[in-house]
């Protein structure tokens, strides 16, 4: 069996109104109007896909939303939000010992690049398949397809893990086991009874 892990709020875990607390002090601005520029626009969309590269991205902050500090500072601001969820992380180790482990996230480079860095997962999985890199996000089905064509995997023989409802829905959609990673779901447990030890 393959096991696909997403990164954000399973490995990860990071709140998106904190991040948003964040920028706006660092860009001396309110967090709704951050919030609304973030993610209620097409920028995630576009940075996810690869399509707003890193320098890019840095511009924006600087010219449109008055960010005053230099490419480090704004990577640093960007991307310094997360806490290691410790149990997954253990868990993808050990089952990186006896299965072929993938990461499967909508990300982008400069979080990758950070989490790279930063975290031990990265590097304990088999490989990765990056929403930035193929210029797909989940919940298309493409994305999950080229996953498994990376890990050489049969839909009927993986198993996807992710937090969001609807990434859930788009791995069982191509024929992969999927299980919400959600408050008082224990993964291990929930790999087993899919045969996952």
């Amino acid at each position: 069996m393959v096991v696909f892990f997403d990164i954000g709020n399973v490995l990860l875990r990071y709140d998106s109104r904190e991040v948003a607390k964040r920028i706006a002090w660092a860009l001396r601005s309110h967090p709704l109007k951050v919030l609304r520029i973030l993610w209620a626009s097409d920028l995630v969309d576009a940075v996810e896909r690869g399509a707003l590269p890193p320098d890019k991205l840095f511009a924006l902050f600087r010219d449109e939303l008055g960010f005053e500090g230099d490419f480090e500072s704004f990577r640093k601001l960007w991307c310094d939000h997360f806490t290691l969820e410790r149990r997954n992380a253990a868990l993808l180790k050990s089952l990186a010992a006896r299965h072929r482990v993938f990461l499967l996230s909508n990300t982008n480079a400069l979080h990758y690049e950070f989490i790279k860095e930063r975290y031990a997962f990265a590097r304990q999985a088999h490989g990765a398949v990056l929403s930035y890199e193929l210029g797909l996000r989940k919940p298309e089905a493409a994305i999950y397809e080229a996953a498994l064509k990376t890990a050489g995997a049969k839909a009927s023989e993986s198993v996807f893990i992710d937090d969001l409802e609807e990434n859930v829905r788009g791995a069982r959609r191509v024929g992969m086991a999927a299980i919400r990673n959600a408050p008082g779901v224990d993964l291990k447990s929930e790999l087993a009874k899919l045969g996952v030890r």
